[in-house]
C-alpha cells in the first residue's frame, strides 16, 4: 500500500530542476582515444601512487562538461512537455535512491538510436528512439532507474579515480577543478570516452540490479525491467540497437545476470502498476516532433 501511494503521489509532489543548465560551457567535440589522452596528460603532471577522491561538487563540474559533449554529438529534442515529465520521474526515483541529494537534469537526445546516457553529477539523456520504444511508464522508469544507478554508484567517477590519469598530486587535481585547464580537459575526455565506448560489464549488471530495486522501492511493477531487456533483445535481432550493443552486454546476458541477482534482493510482491495511459498522455506529441 505504501509503495502504491508513493508512485501515485510522487509525480505530483516532486519539484525537479527543469532547466538543463550547463553553466555557460562551450560545447565541443571528442577527439582521440582515452589512452592517448592519458599518455599526453602524464607528460604534463607528476604521477603519484594514490587515486584521489572526487567530491560531489567536482563530480557536477565534470558532469556538466561531459553533458556538453553529449549534446554536441546528438543535439537536444525541443519538447518541453515530455522533458518536464522525464524530470518529474527522475526526481521521484532519485528520492528513493542511494543518493537522494543529487539533483537530476534529464533531456531528450534528437536521435532515433535506442539508448540512454548518464553523465556524472546527475545529467541524464534519453534518446527519442528509446522513448518511442517503451510502452508504459514502468518501462520508462526502468530506463531512468538504470541510468540513475550509474550516477548513484559513481561508475564513471570511479573509473576515472582508478585510472592513471588521476594519480596526480592532491593540490594539482583540486586546482584543475577550480581553474579549468589541460588536466580537467583530459578528465572530461576520459569520462566522455567511458560514456560512449562503454563501462565495465559489471557496472551495467549492477545498474540493472539496482534499477529493479529502485522500481520496487517506489512501487512500479519491477518486472518492467525484464520486459525492457526483452524489448532490447527483440530490437537487437532487428539490427536496431547497434549503438547500444557496442557499449552494453547483450540483453540475453543481462537478463540471465538479473535473474540471478534478483533472487538475492528483498523484493516485495510485484504491484502490477505500469501506467500505460499516463505514459501515452504525457508523450503523445513526441512522435510529431520526431524528424
Amino acid at each position: 500500500m505504501i509503495r502504491t501511494l508513493a508512485i501515485l503521489l510522487a509525480l505530483l509532489l516532486a519539484t525537479p530542476v527543469l532547466a538543463f543548465d550547463l553553466g555557460g560551457l562551450s560545447i565541443g567535440g571528442g577527439g582521440n582515444k582515452s589512452s592517448k589522452r592519458i599518455h599526453n596528460t602524464q607528460k604534463l603532471f607528476k604521477v603519484f601512487q594514490a587515486a584521489l577522491p572526487i567530491s560531489d561538487e567536482e563530480e557536477i563540474i565534470l558532469g556538466k562538461r561531459v553533458a556538453a559533449r553529449v549534446i554536441a554529438r546528438y543535439g537536444i529534442e525541443n519538447n518541453p512537455e515530455v522533458t518536464y515529465y522525464l524530470n518529474l520521474m527522475a526526481t521521484t526515483i532519485s528520492q528513493r535512491s542511494n543518493r537522494p541529494g543529487i539533483f537530476y537534469h534529464v533531456a531528450i537526445l534528437a536521435t532515433d538510436d535506442v539508448n540512454a546516457y548518464a553523465c556524472p553529477g546527475g545529467y541524464i539523456f534519453v534518446t527519442r528512439g528509446a522513448l518511442n520504444m517503451v510502452r508504459d511508464e514502468a518501462e520508462l522508469a526502468a530506463v531512468l532507474a538504470h541510468e540513475i544507478s550509474h550516477v548513484t554508484e559513481r561508475h564513471i567517477v570511479n573509473a576515472l579515480r582508478n585510472s592513471k590519469l588521476m594519480k596526480v598530486g592532491t593540490e594539482i587535481a583540486a586546482e584543475a577543478f577550480r581553474t579549468p585547464g589541460p588536466l580537467l580537459d583530459q578528465m572530461t575526455s576520459f569520462a566522455t570516452d567511458a560514456l560512449f565506448e562503454g563501462l565495465d560489464k559489471s557496472d551495467e549488471y549492477e545498474s540493472d540490479e539496482m534499477a529493479v530495486d529502485y522500481l520496487d522501492r517506489i512501487g512500479y511493477d519491477y518486472p518492467a525491467m525484464f520486459d525492457l531487456l526483452e524489448l532490447l533483445e527483440q530490437r537487437r535481432k532487428w539490427g536496431a540497437t547497434k549503438v547500444l550493443d557496442k557499449t552494453h552486454p547483450s540483453p540475453k546476458d543481462r537478463i540471465q545476470s538479473l535473474k540471478s541477482a534478483a533472487k538475492k534482493l528483498s523484493l516485495e510482491k510485484p504491484t502490477g502498476i505500469r501506467l500505460p495511459d499516463r505514459f501515452a498522455r504525457h508523450t503523445s506529441n513526441l512522435h510529431k516532433n520526431a524528424s
